[in-house]
């Protein structure tokens, strides 16, 4: 393996001088480009403006800032205007969006440059994003089932929390509402009690209350369309859609009270998929929060799923009698209605394109 050796002594001051030749240069070029738009500014301001374009050209590529390179695209488009040149306006008004797609009208920015701008959409044409969050399902009980009897027994769900994460794909379909298709692994968890209010004498082996605890998992393709309440950086969003689910697997367990003192006894776990439906069906509703970060948006989501179907086979409610003997148990009718939160980053990919209609 051959050595590298450090460079002769002889060398190193040619090194140190093309350094400093190259670095001089740029700083140079910097230098030059930082005049000529002030003097392409005085021009402006004395009405010269057809040598604006001409003067700017040659620091477009490189040489400015960013913060210069708006500015002298800003002279240059406004510079065609005034000069009764709408194409060359235009045309570089679609080199400055494709080159900056997201930036925003300015205060100050002159009144004929605001109008050209917003000729052309300049929102993004889609984006694409992940997101995750928690949720919290609520069961919604159709029609109530029970081992006791219904006059002496209270029956309630309990919420509790689970989570999701997913992809999406948005696109807008006109100037403030955004079509959204989605892809969601979601996890649910829910419970249902049944409790004696009046004590029996007799059966039921001296059962106080029988507590069942169930985990959903699902993937989920909700379809929803948002409308924007645009505030400079920070877009306000409603929502509202449906939503197709498919059942991935379901597990619970039960477990039983003798007393409102004595400890639980839990059942082992068993596969619920047999006595569940397949597809879940939901409306959605929503509000959230998208705020905007260079090249995309990051995005604060919470929205509600209301349950339109049933979620349990009335046909195989009695089939599984081990389990019903053993922990008491049956299942209600129910759909499950879920709160969710969503936190997510969406990149933006933008096409600006003249506008037919104002």
């Amino acid at each position: 393996m051959p050595l590298l050796l450090p460079p002769k002594t002889g060398m190193l001051p040619l090194i140190f001088l093309f350094v400093f030749l190259t670095t001089g240069s740029t700083l140079r070029g910097q230098d030059d480009c930082a005049a000529k738009i002030q003097e392409a500014r005085k021009y402006y301001d004395q009405g010269m403006i057809g040598e604006i374009p001409q003067m700017l050209a040659p620091c477009m590529e490189s040489g400015f800032t960013r913060a210069q390179k708006i500015e002298a695209y800003k002279l240059i488009i406004l510079s065609y205007l005034f000069d009764d040149n709408p194409f060359e306006a235009e045309k570089t008004m679609m080199e400055f969006l494709k080159k900056f797609p997201e930036y925003e009208i300015m205060p100050n920015d002159p009144v004929e440059f605001v109008y050209l701008f917003e000729s052309y959409r300049t929102t993004s044409v889609f984006s694409f994003g992940l997101s995750a969050g928690f949720n919290f399902t609520d069961p919604r009980i159709i029609e109530p089932y029970t081992i006791f009897d219904a006059n002496h027994a209270d029956q309630r769900n309990t919420i509790k929390s689970g989570f999701q994460v997913g992809a999406g794909i948005g696109r807008y379909i006109s100037r403030k509402m955004i079509l959204n298709v989605e892809f969601w692994f979601t996890e649910n968890r829910y419970s249902f009690t049944d409790e004696l209010v009046v004590p029996l004498t007799g059966g039921n082996d001296g059962i106080n209350s029988v507590t069942y605890t169930e985990r959903l998992y699902k993937v989920e393709f909700p379809l929803t369309v948002t409308y924007e309440i645009n505030a400079k950086k920070v877009h306000y969003i409603i929502r509202a859609g449906l939503s197709a689910a498919k059942m991935t697997g379901v597990t619970g367990n039960a477990s039983r009270k003798y007393s409102q003192e004595s400890p639980a006894e839990t059942s082992e776990t068993q596969d619920m998929s047999y006595y569940r439906k397949n597809m879940l069906y939901s409306g959605i509703v929503g509000t959230g929060i998208r705020y905007k970060v260079p090249r995309g948006v990051v995005s604060l989501d919470l929205r509600a799923n209301l349950g339109l179907n049933n979620i349990v086979k009335p046909e195989r409610r009695f089939e599984n009698q081990d389990f019903i003997t053993k922990s008491y148990y049956i299942d209600d009718d129910f759909t499950l209605n879920t709160i969710s939160l969503s936190i997510g980053y969406y990149f933006s990919f933008y096409k600006p394109k003249k506008q037919t209609d104002r």
